[in-house]
C-alpha cells in the first residue's frame, strides 16, 4: 500500500511537472533564468547512430531545461533548429513562455528567408536577427557580430557534432564559439562522444577539459566528454547547470532586458510619436509591456510618461496634433518677431499653464491623478533642479533605495522635464511640503539612452551584455561649426545652442553603443535639411507625423524591431520585481 501510494505521488508530481505549470509557490524552478547557448550541427558526415543520438539529446535537453525554468539560445542551424522548435511547441502549448527558446541569425542569411519561415520560428520562439556587416567580407564580419552575440548573451554553453570537412578546412564554427565562451569564464560542456567536431576538438587539445569550468573535476570531465548515451548527457549536464550559480542579473530572467529611449526635441516629438504608433498598429498589448525600462527628456518625457500610463502613441500623436498650435501658438511675422523680442530679453517665449493643461487632460482624462508609482513600466525622465543646482531623475519607485518620487504627480513630472529655458518658465513639482523646482532635462540629457543605461546597470543590477537599446531622436540636421571657429557671443547667436546639444546627444549616442555593442543599439533618426524644423514651429507637426510614420515602415528597421523589442514576449512586471 505504502509502495502504491509513492508511486501514484510520483505520478502526480510528474504530471504537475510535465504541463509546466507555475512552481513559484514552492520554490524556484532549479534554471530559472540560466542562458544556455547550444552550439554545433548534425553534419551528413557523422555516422548514422551517431546523428540519432545527436537528434535525441538535442529534444531531451531542451525539455528538461524549459521545464526547469531555462532558456536555449541557438544560431539557427537546419539541422538543430527544427527539434528545437518542436520542444519549444510543446512548452509553448503546455503554457510556458515563449522566450524558453531564443533563435539568433543574422541578417546577412535572414533577409533571404521568406517571410512565411521567419513567422513559423516566432510562433514558439523568440527570433532575434543581428545585423549584418557591410564590411570587408560580410559572411565573416557579419558571423563575428552573431557569435559575440550570443557569447555576451549566455551564461552557460554546450556544444555538439559539427561538420569534420569544415574543421578541416579550419572554417567550423565550434571551436570559435567555444573560444569565445571559454574566453569569458562560461562553464562549458564539449560532447565529444556523439563524434563530429566536438570529438575531433578533442582529440587534438588534450588540455581542453581543464578550461571548461563547469564545477566537475577531470576525471568526470572525461567520461561526460566519451559519453554516447543522449538521455544520460542530457539530464547529467541538466542537473549540473542546476547546481551552479550561473545567473547573471536579477531583473528580468529573459534574454534581454529591453529599453526604449526617447530624446527631447519640442514639437518634433511628433516624429517620435508617429514612428512608435505606425510600429504598434500590430501590437495586442500596450507599447510600454514590451520593454523593462523607458526612458524620455522632455518631449521624449511627456511620450514616456504618457506611454506608461497605458495611453496609445496614435493618441499621443493626435496629442501633438491637437494640443501642439496651443502649446506653441502659430502668429504673423509681427508677432513671432515680438515673441522673439520677449524671449530674448524679458521672459520665456511660450505659456507654461497651456502646456501644463495640455498635458494634465491627456494624462488624466477622469480626473483622477496618477502618480510615478501608478506606472506599467519602470521609468526614467532626466530634469535639471534648479535649487540644489545639479541633474535629477524623476524614476519610478523600482528600487526602494530611490523611492523618493513615488509619489510625484506624473503631469507635473512631464512639465518639469520639459521646461525648456527661453522656451518655459520653470517648473514646481510637489515634494511634500516645498516644491522643487526643475529645468528641461534636455540641459543634460537631451538623448536619455546613457541615463537608462547607468540605471539598469546601477540601481536594477542588469549587466550591460543582457541590455538592448531602442534609442529615438526627434529628427536631426547637418550642422557644421567651421564657419564659426573664430565668432563673438553675438556671431554665433543661437548657434551655440545648437552646437551644444547636438555635441550631447551625439556623445551619449556613441558612449552608449560602445557600452552595450553595435548589435544591442539600435538608433533611429531622420536627416532633414537645415532650418526645416524647430522645437516650436507647430505648423511642420503633419509633416514630422509623416517622416515618424515612413521611417517605421523601412523593412529593415521593422525587422530588428520586431525580432529584438516587440518580439511578442511581455516584459516582467516591475512592481512584482521591485528590489
Amino acid at each position: 500500500m505504502d509502495r502504491n501510494r509513492s508511486q501514484n505521488g510520483k505520478s502526480i508530481v510528474a504530471l504537475y511537472w510535465n504541463t509546466n505549470m507555475s512552481l513559484s509557490n514552492f520554490s524556484s524552478p532549479p534554471l530559472q533564468g540560466v542562458r544556455i547557448w547550444l552550439s554545433g550541427s548534425i553534419a551528413g558526415d557523422i555516422p548514422g547512430p551517431q546523428q540519432n543520438a545527436m537528434c535525441a539529446f538535442v529534444e531531451k535537453f531542451a525539455d528538461l531545461v524549459f521545464r526547469s525554468g531555462g532558456h536555449i539560445l541557438h544560431g539557427c542551424h537546419p539541422t538543430i533548429t527544427p527539434i528545437l522548435l518542436k520542444a519549444a511547441k510543446r512548452h509553448v502549448v503546455n503554457n510556458g513562455r515563449r522566450d524558453a527558446l531564443t533563435l539568433a541569425v543574422s541578417r546577412h542569411w535572414s533577409k533571404t528567408e521568406s517571410a512565411q519561415t521567419l513567422e513559423e520560428w516566432r510562433r514558439f520562439s523568440v527570433l532575434y536577427e543581428t545585423p549584418e556587416s557591410t564590411e570587408g567580407n560580410a559572411r565573416e564580419n557579419s558571423l563575428k557580430i552573431l557569435r559575440e552575440w550570443m557569447a555576451e548573451r549566455c551564461d552557460a554553453f554546450v556544444s555538439l557534432g559539427g561538420d569534420l570537412q569544415r574543421l578541416t578546412e579550419n572554417i567550423s564554427g565550434i571551436p570559435i564559439e567555444a573560444a569565445l565562451a571559454i574566453n569569458r569564464s562560461l562553464p562549458c560542456f564539449v560532447l565529444g562522444g556523439l563524434g563530429g567536431t566536438a570529438e575531433e576538438m578533442l582529440k587534438r587539445h588534450a588540455d581542453l577539459l581543464g578550461k571548461l569550468r563547469n564545477g566537475l573535476d577531470q576525471e568526470t570531465n572525461v567520461k561526460l566528454a566519451l559519453n554516447a548515451d543522449a538521455d544520460d548527457l542530457a539530464t547529467t549536464i541538466h542537473n549540473q547547470l542546476a547546481r551552479l550559480p550561473v545567473v547573471h542579473g536579477r531583473v528580468s530572467d529573459g534574454m534581454s532586458f529591453r529599453i526604449l529611449a526617447l530624446d527631447g526635441g519640442g514639437v518634433k516629438g511628433a516624429f517620435t510619436a508617429a514612428f512608435l504608433a505606425e510600429l504598434e498598429k500590430d501590437l495586442k498589448k500596450p507599447l510600454s509591456q514590451y520593454f523593462d525600462l523607458i526612458a524620455g527628456t522632455s518631449t521624449g518625457g511627456i511620450l514616456a510618461l504618457g506611454l506608461s500610463l497605458g495611453i496609445s502613441a496614435e493618441d499621443l500623436l493626435t496629442f501633438y496634433v491637437e494640443k501642439g498650435p496651443t502649446i506653441f501658438p502659430m502668429t504673423n511675422v509681427f508677432g513671432r518677431v515680438r515673441r522673439q523680442f520677449w524671449q530674448l530679453f524679458f521672459g520665456p517665449k511660450h505659456r507654461g499653464d497651456a502646456l501644463s493643461a495640455a498635458i494634465s487632460a491627456a494624462y488624466f482624462p477622469d480626473g483622477t491623478i496618477k502618480t510615478m508609482r501608478d506606472s506599467n513600466c519602470r521609468l526614467v525622465i532626466p530634469s535639471y533642479n534648479t535649487v540644489g543646482g545639479q541633474h535629477h531623475i524623476f524614476r519610478t519607485p523600482h528600487n526602494k533605495l530611490q523611492g523618493h518620487d513615488a509619489d510625484k504627480n506624473m503631469a507635473q513630472v512631464a512639465r518639469a522635464s520639459a521646461a525648456a529655458p527661453t522656451y518655459f518658465s520653470a517648473s514646481d513639482v510637489a515634494d511634500g511640503f516645498v516644491p522643487s523646482n526643475h529645468l528641461d532635462g534636455g540641459v543634460w540629457a537631451n538623448c536619455p539612452a546613457m541615463a537608462a543605461i547607468v540605471e539598469a546597470t546601477t540601481y536594477l543590477d542588469v549587466p550591460l551584455q543582457r541590455i538592448d537599446l531602442l534609442s529615438i531622436g526627434t529628427t536631426k540636421e547637418p550642422f557644421n561649426a567651421t564657419r564659426f571657429k573664430e565668432s563673438s557671443v553675438a556671431g554665433w547667436n543661437k548657434n551655440l545652442i545648437t552646437l551644444l546639444m547636438d555635441a550631447q546627444v551625439n556623445s551619449a549616442v556613441d558612449h552608449a553603443e560602445n557600452l552595450v555593442g553595435k548589435a544591442r543599439f539600435l538608433r533611429i533618426d531622420q536627416t532633414t535639411e537645415q532650418g526645416r524644423f524647430t522645437l516650436d514651429d507647430s505648423k511642420r507637426i503633419l509633416e514630422l507625423a509623416n517622416l515618424g510614420r515612413q521611417k517605421a515602415r523601412d523593412y529593415e528597421i521593422q525587422s530588428q524591431i520586431k525580432s529584438r523589442f516587440l518580439n511578442g514576449v511581455i516584459a516582467t512586471d516591475w512592481k512584482s520585481g521591485t528590489l
